[in-house]
């Protein structure tokens, strides 16, 4: 395969291009019914990068039903990583986000060619539980870029009412950077002590008579090297947020976003067999070192289009409508570590050599909502229908081996092919065509009694269908309501309860079952959360909440397969804390205790077990300081810290628990009268060596330290 190039010359030029093939869109936050929408109150709040920044306060949602809502009248657990956030911490991938988000763990892989997560203990779901624009679901097979997103928002638990069927564990949601009325043009060079290199162009204007008109052109090309000895590669991206405000009552606004990566993919670790129902994990080994075949790479690609609008049907009513388009695809050499001696580490390195994976997700919605009175009751109704279309075509997995050392490793230079492994996981299988359709009608009302009180009543009818050659078809349809009460304490103040059904994913089959890739039927969960929120004259944002979510449980029969067979209970609480602490002290610090527990279970000996993963406790610390008598130099200083987790739902071993730092600097100056911020981050500060993730069999070791740096000039 040809390596690709992003032209960032023709950069221009393609957004000449982009102009003259689409219409040219309005900017998302415009609300429609204001014919001022050039004003800069009805704009995004326009980012100014190299001067001092605003802290990491949060002043809204803008996720599912929630979107425009004022944080202290959502009444869910929402985490926002807002833009500064993004760029004091100098975050690139997703996990670098999500990570300031309490109950976010990696699982499975180790992150070097995308994240895999899971929230409160629950996977997500990779085709389904992430956003674009808070709309369209996209796939996560990719390393997603974090360099034109505005702000990363976590909806946690049963989030179906609005977005169908996700996995309980909630759904997150990227916003994509738009013009703002202040032009935006911005080039970052930055680099790394492993010799990476990266250039990121930002380009944004507002034009026309009224700044009806507005683009927003991102473009990255990363050259990189790992901290794994000879594991480099590339990544990619480009895009565009186009608006138009048609007239005072109509925008539309297209995204577009494209993705092409690169990488080596790290060995995941097989956890050796249990004695007498117990496993003894081997030592972590060098994060340095490759234990996978230099230029067995996975090559990534995916393609995003989205279609927005709002059009305003009197002072009081608005439709919105929406229909998008991701595809990824990806020619993958997945690696994995097994039958080692775990004394010496001599064993067997595996390369699941799999090409042509392909995940389709096309996704229509419209949806209508408006004020009205009943007596002294204000009503804000929301109804809405959303269509989503998930296609996987088929493709085969074949499997080779090398001898290959855990603690020494040696340099792989030929694969054996091996066409029946040892075990059920290594082994050639093929992966049969899918198609996934979720649609659903739901309708929310949302009742405002005088100033305090808030009620929320919602109820969705979803139907779920899956299609898949030599499995079983399934069809469900249920009908399930939410509702909630909020009651305003104060001006600065809230508490809130709620009650949440869903008809929500199942999940997927993983490699180790004889049924791997299979989706899993829908089923039904519950969630039941309080919480309370308070508002600092100054815009901190605090938050507390406890929660109780029951979900059906699926595990890994006698025979091998894979199905939902159980049911789990995932129950505790979650604190966080984000903005300013001083005039000089932004902070974001966060925590999550948590008691989950298999109630039921086919295999008996599994009720009571900790579900695999699962950490019993999280928490995240961050602190930027702009120090006052050197105007322009900010220090900043985080930790985030894991209890230990059990690698499966037996509990037969746990990965311990850690805490890694990071620690970082910026200055803001000018150059030849031009704005520039020189930046310098470390991660892993004190290069701690353990396991970052668990789970599907496998085991992830974390990287070690990496020193990152980078400048930015704003013309």
């Amino acid at each position: 395969m040809i390596r690709p190039t992003l032209p960032l010359r023709l950069l221009p030029l393609c957004s000449l291009t982009l102009l003259a093939a689409s219409p040219v869109f309005a900017a998302e936050s415009d609300a429609p019914v204001d014919t001022a929408a050039s004003t800069p109150t009805d704009l995004d709040a326009v980012k100014v990068v190299g001067l001092r920044q605003n802290g990491f306060t949060v002043p809204d949602s803008q996720t599912g039903p929630y979107r425009g809502l004022d944080m202290l009248d959502v009444p869910a657990n929402v985490n926002v990583v807002t833009r500064d956030l993004l760029d004091a911490q100098g975050a690139t991938g997703l996990y670098d986000a999500l990570r300031n988000v309490a109950g976010v763990v990696r699982q499975q892989q180790s992150g070097v060619a995308y994240d895999q997560l899971s929230i409160r203990g629950i996977n997500l779901d990779n085709r389904s539980s992430y956003l674009f624009n808070g709309v369209l679901p996209f796939d996560n097979n990719v390393p997603i870029p974090m360099e034109d997103k505005e702000r990363v928002e976590v909806l946690k638990g049963a989030a179906a009412l609005y977005y169908g069927f996700v996995t309980p564990g909630g759904v997150v949601n990227l916003v994509t950077k738009r013009a703002t009325v202040a032009p935006v043009t911005s080039v970052a060079l930055s680099g790394d002590d492993q010799g990476s290199s990266q250039v990121h162009l930002d380009f944004g204007r507002r034009f026309g008579d009224d700044g009806q008109f507005g683009i927003r052109v991102n473009a990255v090309d990363q050259n990189i090297h790992l901290p794994i000895e000879d594991d480099n590669g590339y990544r990619r991206m480009i895009s565009a947020a186009l608006d138009w405000d048609v007239n005072s009552n109509f925008s539309l606004h297209y995204d577009m976003e494209r993705i092409r990566a690169r990488i080596t993919e790290q060995a995941a670790i097989v956890p050796p067999p249990a004695v007498n129902g117990v496993i003894t994990l081997p030592r972590v080994p060098d994060p340095g070192t490759l234990l996978s075949m230099k230029g067995k790479d996975t090559l990534s690609d995916a393609t995003t289009h989205l279609l927005s609008g709002e059009y305003a049907l009197n002072a009081l009513w608005t439709a919105h409508f929406s229909v998008g388009r991701s595809v990824t695809r990806r020619d993958r050499w997945l690696w994995i570590f097994d039958n080692y001696d775990m004394d010496s580490g001599v064993g067997t390195v595996y390369g699941a050599d799999q090409k042509g994976q392909e995940y389709t997700n096309t996704n229509a919605r419209a949806s209508i909502d408006g004020t009205f009175h009943t007596g002294s009751a204000t009503h804000d109704l929301q109804v809405g229908v959303d269509a989503n279309k998930l296609y996987q075509p088929s493709f085969n997995t074949y499997m080779y081996t090398a001898a290959q050392n855990m603690y020494d490793p040696v340099t792989v230079r030929s694969l054996t092919r091996s066409p029946t492994g040892s075990k059920t996981t290594l082994r050639d299988r093929a992966f049969y065509e899918q198609t996934i359709r979720d649609s659903g009608v739901y309708a929310m009302d949302r009742v405002s009694i005088g100033e305090r009180w808030q009620v929320i009543g919602a109820l969705r009818h979803a139907r779920y269908s899956t299609r898949q050659l030599n499995a079983v078809d399934y069809d469900v349809s249920a009908t399930t309501p939410s509702f909630s009460v909020t009651y305003k304490l104060s001006p600065k103040a809230s508490i809130y309860g709620s009650y949440v059904e869903g008809l929500e994913s199942g999940g997927t089959a993983p490699s180790s079952a004889i049924n791997a890739g299979q989706a899993l039927p829908a089923a039904v969960s519950r969630q039941k959360e309080i919480g309370t929120r308070y508002r600092m004259d100054n815009g901190t944002l605090l938050s507390a909440s406890v929660f109780r979510l029951d979900q059906a449980s699926a595990d890994t029969d006698d025979s091998g397969l894979y199905a939902l067979n159980g049911k789990a209970r995932y129950q505790g609480m979650e604190f966080s804390v984000q903005g300013n602490l001083t005039e000089n002290l932004s902070a974001v610090v966060t925590g999550m205790l948590l008691d989950a527990e298999i109630v039921q279970a086919t295999t008996a000996s599994l009720e009571g077990n900790t579900p695999s993963n699962t950490p019993k406790r999280t928490g995240t610390l961050f602190f930027n300081y702009r120090v006052p008598t050197l105007d322009g130099l900010s220090l900043s200083a985080g930790a985030f810290t894991m209890a230990s987790r059990p690698i499966d739902d037996q509990n037969r071993a746990s990965i311990p628990g850690y805490t890694t730092y990071i620690a970082g600097a910026a200055y803001a100056t000018r150059l030849h009268g031009v704005p520039t911020t020189f930046k310098l981050n470390v991660e892993n500060l004190g290069d701690k060596r353990y396991w970052s993730a668990a789970g599907s069999g496998q085991l992830a070791v974390g990287l070690p330290r990496t020193i990152n740096f980078s400048s930015t000039f704003d013309f």
